[in-house]
């Protein structure tokens, strides 16, 4: 079973919008062994209200989580914790799978040597349109901000005893960080040229809100953990 680990909230009142349109991506997919794993931050009951809505269609696992509200590193991983799945996706409120194969190419592409598997996205700023295809690939400075897998949408996990965990301490670099934590411990990724997520980009996306001195502590940090100037 697949599970999808999402971290949701109000998201400046496109909340259920967002996830709205990620429960019809989920509906349609041909692989039906997954649940959906939401851990919500929200301070309203919208988001609540939508999963009872969608609960006789979708495997849907929802649980309020009230603390450190506003983390939303720390909210992925207790969704995180919460999966049953062999296999954990992480997929943000506001990305969506890219079309009813995508759980399905995930499914088949986690072989039994795979720990960490990262696929190919598309960009897109209103839902219809997309642009800059990416095509994934790990970078021994990737810890340093260069960030060539991408957003943690692309990314799918083993579940097991040895699993890793976002670093809570950070926003900006948790990517960059968490996919050099992985590398050190399981070792490259399987990469699958294929798109199944679509990254969508607005004027309230994660990236647009940290400030640039928060960017520059994070780098400084990531580095300091891994050891290099």
């Amino acid at each position: 079973m697949i599970s999808i680990a999402m971290p949701t909230y109000e998201s400046f009142g496109r909340g259920t919008e967002f996830l709205e349109f990620q429960f019809q991506k989920f509906r349609d997919q041909t692989y039906k062994d997954f649940e959906v794993v939401i851990s919500d931050h929200s301070k309203d009951n919208n988001i609540e209200n939508l999963c009872k809505k969608y609960d006789s269609i979708l495997n849907i696992n929802y649980a309020r989580n009230e603390e450190n509200r506003g983390n939303f590193t720390d909210n992925t991983n207790r969704a995180m914790k919460r999966c049953k799945g062999d296999v954990i996706k992480i997929l943000f409120q506001d990305d969506f799978l890219w079309d009813e194969y995508s759980l399905e190419k995930i499914n088949e592409a986690f072989d039994e040597n795979t720990n960490w598997l990262v696929t190919s996205c598309e960009h897109t700023h209103d839902g219809v349109n997309f642009h800059r295809r990416h095509d994934p690939r790990y970078s021994e400075d990737i810890y340093t901000g260069n960030n060539t897998i991408g957003n943690p949408s692309v990314l799918s996990i083993r579940r097991n005893k040895d699993m890793l965990f976002f670093d809570a301490r950070m926003l900006w670099t948790v990517d960059v960080d968490y996919y050099k934590r992985l590398y050190d411990k399981f070792g490259a990724p399987t990469i699958l040229n294929d798109i199944t997520v679509v990254i969508r980009l607005w004027d309230k996306q994660l990236t647009h809100l940290i400030p640039p001195q928060m960017k520059q502590r994070e780098v400084a940090l990531s580095i300091e953990k891994h050891g290099k100037n």
